[in-house]
This record gives structure tokens, sequence and C-alpha cells, in this order.
């Protein structure tokens, strides 16, 4: 069956969509392009050699993901990324997942450890073949795993919303080899604790996690990242 002219046409369109928003992301996200920076859509466009109308998209696109704001004035921006903001975000997901994961601990079933071993195993494959995002996606669904184990829906609740509201930085935060690299040895830490049903271990490895986070978005917002 051969492809209509439209739909090779719309498959192009889309495959350079895709091209165009990883490259910008990568650019924010390794600070070529730096927090505050006006985002000049003809100046993206002769700078990746493509037009207009997949730059749009792309800003866009990573506008939805919280990497790029757009104002009246100034048009489309890299976002500012706030200090403040990850201690508030990560003081709540502190108290919310070490709870769920003390909770966990002691409710979780054998299936619900084999969904997250199965995730586990995902997401390491996803690091070795160097696809971050895809990781990133594999660890919330992990995350919510864990947090629907503990049996206290409000609880999960407010703990998927807040990793949700983490977004922006989760994403910074697994653009980073090293830390992703650390996040497959604490989960691989906290699977085992969970398996043990060591509820002590597994709150005390989640408030790890979440500070070993938190110091490593600092360093990246103040530039201090490599």
């Amino acid at each position: 069956m051969h492809e209509s002219p439209d739909s090779a046409s719309t498959l192009v369109h889309q495959t350079m969509r895709v091209s165009v928003t990883d490259h910008l992301r990568s650019l924010i996200l390794s600070r070529e392009l730096k927090p505050g920076e006006r985002l000049v859509q003809s100046e993206l466009a002769e700078r990746l050699g493509v037009s207009r109308t997949p730059i749009r998209e792309a800003l866009q696109k990573l506008a939805s993901e919280g990497l790029v704001t757009f104002s009246p004035y100034k048009g489309a921006t890299v976002a500012e990324l706030s200090l403040a903001d990850v201690e508030d975000i990560y003081s709540v997901r502190t108290a919310l997942e070490c709870h769920a994961g003390y909770l966990a601990a002691q409710r979780i079933t054998a299936e619900e450890l084999e969904q997250l071993e199965t995730l586990l195993c995902e997401m390491e494959a996803a690091f070795e073949q160097g696809e971050l995002l895809h990781m990133m996606e594999l660890n919330r669904q992990f995350n919510s795993t864990l947090f629907s184990a503990s049996q206290q829906p409000r609880l999960c609740e407010l703990a998927v919303k807040y990793m949700h509201l983490a977004d922006l930085y989760r994403r910074i935060h697994f653009s980073i080899e090293r830390l992703a690299a650390d996040c497959i040895v604490e989960h691989r830490q906290l699977l085992e604790a969970l398996r043990g049903r060591d509820a002590g271990a597994v709150e005390a490895l989640t408030r790890q996690q979440v500070a070993r986070s938190v110091s490593a978005l600092k360093d990246f917002i103040k530039g201090d990242s490599k």
C-alpha cells in the first residue's frame, strides 16, 4: 500500500517539527539559549536551516513543557528558573513522597513490585539508548505506581499533582546524563527496600533522592551544572 502525497507530506512535517523541538529543547537545557533570552523566530529559523512554521510550532510545544514563555511585549523567551519555586515544590514533594513510600513498603502487592521491576528495567534500557525523556516518562509511571501502592487515594492524588508541577525541573534533571544514571541506582535501592518491606529505609531513601535532586537543580539554576 502506497502513501498518498498528502500523508507523506504530513509525515515529513511531523518529523521536522519533532526534530526542531528536540534541537531547541537541547539548546535550552544545555544553556546555549539562556534563561530570559528572547527567541526570535526568524533568527532561529536561519540558525537551524528551516522555515518559521516548525520553529513556531516547536516554541508552542516547549511552552507547554514550561521551557519557553510568551508575553505580549517580548514574544517568546527562554523560561526563567526559580530557586524559590524549586524549594517550594520539592519541600511538599518530600513530605508527600516520603509518607507514600513509608506506607507503600507495608502495603505493596507482589503484582505492584513486579510492575516496578518492569518499569525500572525499561528505564535502564532507555538510559542505555540515550532516550532520557522517555526515561523520564517511565520514571513518572514508576513513581505513580509506588504512590498508588500506599493505598491512600488522596495522598496518591496529591503526590502525582506535585510531581506534575515539578515537570519543568524533572525535565532538566533527566537531561543531565549523570543525574539520570544516579536515578537508576537510587531506584534500584528503593525497589530492594520495598521488597524487604523496610518502611524506614524507603522513607529515608526517598528523602535522600529528593534532596539530591534539589541540590542538582539549584546548581543548574546557578549555572554550576556540567
